[in-house]
């Protein structure tokens, strides 16, 4: 991920609670098909331990250098990782709308699916928006122990 901070709305301050940040998540809306195209560059918020571990867990768990979304049409995206200086592809997801099991309220789900490798196959991000360049995201592994938490990030749309 980027080292410079992101422009971020107002309303979502990087340490913001996790608590504080699912209350938030839970009253915004799905993105349309038509927000689903193009570079969406990530950061962790959240709580500070949040915001330390997330980038060390994701590149622990095959994706070092990640650097955010594409979306390659409405209904498939991928992660981006910058390796050497060059970005690359990795991980393709398919994109759905639908109830979240989170709240039961629409958003798109992203799932990397039963043969993407551990362990992304328990992996589900969910995407609600926050204006017209922010994206609020949801990761929720699907694992003992794990089930029932939510980890947030933020995407900003690039040019």
């Amino acid at each position: 991920m980027r080292s410079e901070p992101l422009s971020a709305p107002a309303a979502v301050p990087a340490s913001l609670s996790l608590t504080g940040l699912r209350r938030l998540f839970r009253d915004l809306p799905a993105p349309a098909p038509a927000m689903r195209a193009g570079f969406y560059q990530a950061r962790f918020i959240g709580p500070w331990w949040l915001r330390w571990s997330g980038p060390l867990g994701v590149a622990l768990g095959g994706l070092p250098g990640w650097q955010g979304k594409r979306f390659l049409s409405p209904d498939s995206a991928t992660n981006v990782l910058a390796r050497r200086g060059v970005q690359t592809e990795c991980l393709h997801m398919h994109c759905s709308e639908g109830a979240s099991p989170m709240d039961g309220r629409p958003s798109v789900q992203l799932h990397y699916g039963a043969q993407a490798p551990r362990p992304w196959r328990w992996v589900r991000d969910e995407l609600r928006v926050l204006d017209s360049h922010h994206l609020l995201g949801m990761t929720v592994i699907d694992l003992p122990g794990l089930r029932g938490q939510a980890f947030p990030f933020l995407l900003q749309r690039q040019a």
